[in-house]
């Protein structure tokens, strides 16, 4: 399998900072974040590891943060076809495994910064920066811009330690992102809980595999 190389970082269009740089930066526990949206599906090595998102964050993709979420929920549907021989015995014919996600946060700040979140190569230039969600993540608004720009579908990246996909070289990978799919949303819906210098949401989400 060759590597794939997103657009965004060819000769062409050089980024305003290496992507690999600002994954590295962004990373806490020296792992990736539970989940990111993006547009793209970003950089896959030979050995199947998905890597990062490509592109700027906040525009090509965001950081779902982890302050106050619930579980995250993810369920498989079998498409299959299932008839009954005339010998009593059951046959199915399986299409695919389809992945469905869901997941909410209970007073998830409205924003995640007071002022507006600037970044360069993961870190922060002002490193006094106020922030109110813990993880420096998606606040309220900003899942809630993501629904609104995204009609359609976009990549959903997840990192937790399921290592059955990376055979004996499981242990190397867990630095990486476990599974990718490409989601569009079933369900978005929210409410304001309190209000003060910032909002607090409650945001309930649904995803369904395309």
């Amino acid at each position: 399998m060759n590597e794939f190389i997103p657009s965004v970082i060819s000769e062409q269009t050089p980024p305003q900072y290496a992507p690999e740089q600002y994954y590295n930066a962004r990373k806490k526990w020296d792992r990736p974040q539970a989940m990111v949206w993006a547009k793209g599906d970003g950089l896959q090595t030979p050995d199947h590891a998905i890597k990062y998102p490509a592109g700027k964050e906040g525009e090509d993709f965001i950081v779902v943060s982890d302050h106050n979420r619930a579980p995250i929920s993810i369920s498989k549907q079998r498409m299959e076809n299932r008839l009954r021989m005339i010998n009593g015995n059951m046959r199915s014919y399986h299409t695919a495994d389809k992945v469905a996600i869901s997941t909410s946060w209970n007073l998830l700040p409205s924003r995640a910064f007071a002022d507006q979140k600037v970044f360069e190569d993961g870190q922060y230039i002002t490193k006094d920066a106020c922030y109110y969600t813990a993880d420096h993540g998606a606040g309220g608004v900003d899942l809630l811009q993501w629904y609104d720009n995204t009609p359609g579908a976009f990549w959903v990246y997840l990192s937790y330690d399921n290592y059955s996909g990376y055979g004996t070289d499981f242990f190397n990978h867990i630095k990486d992102y476990g599974e990718r799919y490409m989601m569009f949303f079933s369900e978005f819906s929210y409410s304001i809980e309190k209000r003060g210098l910032y909002d607090m949401w409650n945001v309930s989400v649904g995803l369904e595999e395309a």
